[in-house]
């Protein structure tokens, strides 16, 4: 696959978030530095654009998630509330926010974006 160009205004919007992140991009490129310090800002950058888009779509997919879902166990509706929590990603950790069920009938929570109830994949 051939590697995309992008635009001087995409370089700069690339420069401002590494900004915001607090990832020396700018500071590197008026100085005098090894090729690896070059890649591990890179990298850096890299990975942080990769926890924020894993977290805003997993956010996206658990907010369609509104309506009660049955219990896998005994089938009766329960309501959904949001948790979050930290994850442990290839990327390095994110806040997961997963829709999470309790069943009072089996005392048991579920969560439904795992189970495969109510959503078209299982994965996350």
């Amino acid at each position: 696959m051939a590697r995309k160009k992008i635009s001087e205004q995409e370089w700069q919007t690339f420069l401002s978030l590494a900004d915001r992140l607090e990832i020396p991009v700018r500071e590197l490129l008026g100085q005098k530095v090894r090729f690896t310090e070059m890649e591990a800002a890179g990298h850096r950058l890299g990975r942080s654009v990769a926890q924020i888009t894993t977290e805003r779509l997993a956010l996206a997919r658990a907010e369609q998630m509104t309506e009660p879902q049955r219990c896998p166990t005994c089938k009766k509706l329960c309501s959904l509330v949001h948790r979050e929590r930290e994850l442990q990603t290839l990327d390095g950790p994110l806040e997961l926010c997963e829709p999470v069920a309790h069943c009072s009938a089996c005392r048991r929570d579920f969560f439904p974006s795992a189970s495969g109830t109510g959503t078209a994949s299982a994965e996350l």
